[in-house]
Parts: C-alpha cells; sequence; structure tokens
C-alpha cells in the first residue's frame, strides 16, 4: 500500500509539471504572436479632429473630409474655390439654377445639377431637409446659418455642422478665415493659402497704382443700378463701394453716414456732379426707364456730358462672387485713372481672375447675357 501511494504521488506532480509545461509554451507562444502582430499593425492614430468653426463652435470632423454639403449662401461657393467641388454629395434647390453671374454655380452646373437636393436656399432661406441629408452621407456639412440652427441640424442628423461667416468687404481677414477653416477640413490647405496670398497680392496691386495720387488728381464717381435684394434703377447705390474703396475713388454716395446698399435720392447725386458713373449691367433696363422718364435730368449730370458712364458687372448672387468683385475693381481703376492701369485690360483681367478662382475665362459667358465692360450712352440704351 505505501508503495502504491508514493506511486500516484509521483503520476500527480508529473501531471502537474506536464501541465505547467504547456501553459508556459502557450503563454510565449501567445506572447510572441501579439508582439508579431503589434509590430505589423501600429496603434491606429485619431481619425477625427477638432476644430473652431466662425462662430466659435468646437466640431469633431474627420481628418479630411471626402463628402461635402454646403447650405446657405457663400458655402458652396467656397468649396468650389477650393477645387474641392468633386466631394460635394448635395446641394440645396437653388444651386440647380444655372445663373453666370452666380459663377461657381455656372462653372460646376453639370456636376451639382445631377446630385440629391437637400434644401431650399435661396430667397427662400435655409432650410435643410435632414432626412436627404442624412441619405447623402455627408462627412462634414459647411453652412452659414446661426448657431443654435447649426446645433439642432448636427443633433437631428449625426452629421458635423461647421458655421461660416458672410462679409460684404472684398479684402477681409474673415473671408481669409473662412478659407482657410474650409481648407484644412477638406484636405486643400495649400490651395486656401494661395487664394489668400492672391487676394493679398491682388490687394497691394490695386493699393500701389493709386494710394499715391495727390488730393487733386482723385476722382469722383457713383455707382448706380446696384443689386441689392432684387433690381435697382438710377437711385440703387452702395455706401463704401468696395471698387471705389480699393481704388482711391471717391464716392459720391458716402454722405449722411450711409452705410451698405440703399436708393439715394437723386438730388445728391446732381448737387455732387461726380466725374465718373457707373451701371451694373445686369440693371440696364431699370436705368433706362430711368432715363426716358426725365431724360433732363441725366443730361444735366457731368458725366453723362463728358462721356464718362461705363458699366460694371453685378457681384453679389446667393453673397459675393468675390472673382467678380475684384475684376469690377480693375474695371474702375482702368477707367477712372488710365495712366495708373495702362497695362490692363478690365475684360482680359476678368478671366485672368475667374481663371484663377474657377479654372475658367468666364468673358464671353457673362458677355452672352448682357454682363460686359463698356463704355455707354444713357441716351442710346
Amino acid at each position: 500500500m505505501p508503495q502504491l501511494k508514493t506511486t500516484k504521488r509521483l503520476r500527480l506532480i508529473a501531471a502537474v509539471l506536464l501541465a505547467a509545461a504547456i501553459s508556459i509554451l502557450c503563454l510565449g507562444g501567445c506572447g510572441a504572436g501579439q508582439t508579431e502582430s503589434a509590430q505589423q499593425d501600429p496603434p491606429a492614430t485619431s481619425q477625427t479632429v477638432t476644430v473652431t468653426d466662425m462662430l466659435g463652435r468646437s466640431v469633431e470632423v474627420p481628418a479630411e473630409a471626402q463628402r461635402l454639403i454646403g447650405i446657405g449662401s457663400s458655402s458652396l461657393r467656397l468649396i468650389s474655390y477650393l477645387n474641392a467641388a468633386d466631394k460635394v454629395v448635395g446641394v440645396e434647390q437653388s444651386e440647380l439654377k444655372d445663373n453666370v453671374t452666380c459663377s461657381y454655380r455656372h462653372v460646376n452646373h453639370e456636376t451639382f445639377k445631377n446630385l440629391p437636393v437637400i434644401g431650399d436656399g435661396g430667397s427662400k432661406g435655409t432650410t435643410p431637409n435632414e432626412e436627404a441629408i442624412m441619405q447623402a452621407a455627408p462627412d462634414v456639412v459647411f453652412a452659414s446659418i446661426d448657431k443654435d440652427a447649426a446645433d439642432a441640424l448636427q443633433e437631428r442628423t449625426g452629421v458635423p455642422v461647421v458655421c461660416l461667416t458672410l462679409s460684404n468687404v472684398v479684402f477681409d481677414q474673415a473671408f481669409y478665415d473662412n478659407v482657410n477653416l474650409v481648407g484644412s477640413i477638406v484636405g486643400k490647405q495649400e490651395r486656401a493659402a494661395d487664394i489668400v496670398r492672391y487676394m493679398e497680392d491682388t490687394r497691394a496691386d490695386l493699393e500701389k497704382r493709386t494710394a499715391s495720387l495727390p488730393a487733386d488728381q482723385v476722382k469722383t464717381a457713383y455707382a448706380a443700378g446696384i443689386s441689392f435684394r432684387g433690381g435697382h434703377g438710377f437711385a440703387g447705390t452702395e455706401a463704401n463701394f468696395p471698387p471705389f474703396q480699393a481704388t482711391n475713388v471717391k464716392n459720391v454716395a458716402d454722405v449722411n453716414g450711409a452705410s451698405g446698399a440703399f436708393d439715394i435720392d437723386l438730388e445728391a447725386i446732381s448737387s455732387a456732379q461726380p466725374d465718373y458713373v457707373f451701371v451694373e449691367s445686369g440693371n440696364l433696363p431699370l436705368v433706362k426707364e430711368d432715363y426716358e422718364a426725365n431724360p433732363s435730368y441725366f443730361s444735366a449730370l457731368k458725366a453723362v456730358q463728358d462721356g464718362k458712364v461705363s458699366t460694371l458687372i453685378a457681384y453679389r448672387f446667393y453673397a459675393t462672387n468675390i472673382e467678380l468683385a475684384l475684376a469690377n475693381c480693375y474695371q474702375v481703376g482702368a477707367t477712372v485713372y488710365p495712366a495708373q492701369f495702362a497695362d490692363i485690360d478690365p475684360t482680359q483681367k476678368l478671366d485672368e481672375i475667374t481663371e484663377f478662382f474657377l479654372g475658367a475665362r468666364l468673358s464671353s459667358d457673362l458677355a452672352a447675357e448682357g454682363c460686359e465692360f463698356k463704355q455707354i450712352d444713357l441716351a442710346n440704351l
């Protein structure tokens, strides 16, 4: 019996040792497997980043968004400027209408017209279709809407909403900040930097040409037929008109603390007697009606008598079309200060600018719709 107990005890010890050996081998094998796996598959890096949008909201977005939607004025325009229109997966109903004075929409019409509609847009206001947005499955929505609307849209759709802002100023830090923000999200940082550089170079070029003019050589001008909330006749104008400001032209509509677009008292224009008059070409029919109703008023204007009436191209359509605004600056400069702009053909400059921003030379398309730079005779419109 003692010998049997000893034998059983030895077998038990052997079994325990064998189990321990097997366990050690398994742990060693698993450890080797884990090490090899760790070498082949390094820890994943974050796939999102947090940005601060133009309203100060912190928004978590993909590191490089590939599927985009733009809501409200300027959102889709900025995407187009950044050469990212091919990433758009849904558009507002208003974006389906081709209009050459809304240049980004005109250039991308064939692309946009086949995309799902995700809201109204335009004069109807920004009314996003949340279900349509979710079906389009964007990585991010860019929107020129208020904070509360953005928070609600983001919560209901589960899609990051990045707010953008608008400005009527052409050379504006806010515009640069918008461009850089969108560029950083869609992987177009270099393009964004190019746009800001182009804008600043243009501003510097315009300033260099006119800033040193003696006070007695600074000319006065009036901008007529300026569109705001629809077309306007001769009284429709704008205080602090950017193309005048950029070219050192004194705006006779900068009176009595006026700001932005408004209808001026025409007696103020006849009293000021501007050296030059500019008219938005799209509103020439309305100006023609004004002339026919009161030809003596217009014939008494010095600029009309001297043949110094020329056209501009409307540049506000669903907010500011920067490329057309810049072209208008050169049209004003070349018309008012021909010596300082002797090397500039405004129509050629228009093509250069639209090609940079949108990849297309648009002067011919614009002219086909009656939007061109030219001298005009109000008596023979």
